[in-house]
């Protein structure tokens, strides 16, 4: 299947689940964030700012930059905590600020480079990753499912 398959395989099979919801867009999180939430630090305030993050961060190569303002509206709190957990993000590596100028305005634009290597150690060694790439963990190595 091609990554575009994948793709439109995601959207119909989000859509059969949210109904219309889905039409107003819907954000793909690798489940090892939501597993691996405790030993990232992460309080489920800081979660929720991170998952709002995201839901800007539409491609790879195109750091997502919404202000704090713009987060602390959606969530209801104040933008003094969105910036209290911006820093705890990125204290624990997560993600890094990168203050830009384009247009004639500055803006910060959000590196998740830190977040992403994390998740891809501890996916590495999740079961469920292990068995979709017909591995399993044994100890410190992983062998075949067919043994």
């Amino acid at each position: 299947m091609t990554n575009m398959e994948n793709v439109e395989n995601n959207s119909a099979r989000a859509a059969d689940k949210w109904k219309e919801a889905s039409l107003a867009g819907f954000q793909i999180l690798p489940d090892v964030l939501l597993k691996k939430q405790a030993d990232l630090g992460l309080s489920a305030l800081d979660m929720l700012v991170l998952i709002n993050i995201l839901q800007f961060w539409w491609y790879r190569d195109k750091r997502p930059f919404p202000r704090a303002t713009t987060l602390a509206r959606r969530m209801g709190v104040t933008t003094r905590t969105i910036q209290r957990s911006l820093q705890t993000l990125t204290n624990r590596g997560l993600l890094r600020r990168e203050k830009v100028t384009g247009d004639g305005k500055e803006k910060v634009e959000y590196d998740l480079e830190g977040l992403v290597e994390r998740l891809r150690a501890y996916a590495i060694k999740d079961l469920d990753y292990l068995a979709r790439i017909g591995m399993r963990e044994v100890g410190d190595a992983a062998r075949p499912l067919s043994n």
